[in-house]
């Protein structure tokens, strides 16, 4: 162990010792005469002309087959994307209707008599009455045919919804008494 210390010591003494060699001393460098200066030939090279290339393009040249913008809005009409932003505009407009013809005097007049109605039968057909008065008001305020064939698509699906044919089936002729 006194070996490590004294190793350590006589190293720690040299470096302290130890000390950088001199600088080199400072001279002066001559400073370049203004009157002497070195030519250079460059030659003038136009701009206009461009260099070979290395490869030559022997592929034919891609033809720009740009479809019309008609032919684009069509194509994206028929797409899924362009179908169901199409769904979801006529959703919304649906919805603007809705609202305006829910508070009509007739419109709360019939759904009053939906809860006044004795039978489930009753109920449903006060139902049907219902949704025709609703949907009647609100395509006498759409503007576009776009819009009426869509309510008229949303009340055929309400009403096929109220039909009910297992309920109380028709009658069916009984089968005679055979031995």
């Amino acid at each position: 162990m006194k070996v490590v210390i004294i190793a350590a010591l006589s190293l720690w003494a040299s470096l302290l010792l130890a000390q950088e060699p001199p600088l080199p001393a400072a001279t002066e460098t001559p400073a370049p005469s203004p009157s002497v200066r070195p030519q250079i030939d460059i030659p003038d090279i136009p701009m206009a002309v461009e260099p070979a290339p290395l490869v030559p393009n022997t592929s034919p040249a891609p033809k720009k087959n740009v479809p019309s913008l008609t032919e684009l809005d069509a194509a994206f009409q028929h797409s899924s994307l362009g179908q169901a932003v199409e769904e979801q505009r006529l959703h919304l407009e649906w919805r603007k209707l809705k609202n305006r013809a829910s508070p009509d005097p007739e419109v709360v007049a019939a759904k009053k008599a939906i809860a006044g109605a004795r039978t489930e039968l009753d109920k449903r057909n006060l139902t049907r009455i219902y949704y025709k008065i609703y949907y009647a008001h609100m395509q006498a305020l759409a503007e576009t045919p776009q819009i009426k064939a869509y309510l008229e698509q949303r009340k055929t699906e309400i009403l096929n919804s109220l039909a009910q044919p297992n309920v109380r089936p028709e009658p069916s002729a009984r089968p005679s008494a055979t031995p």
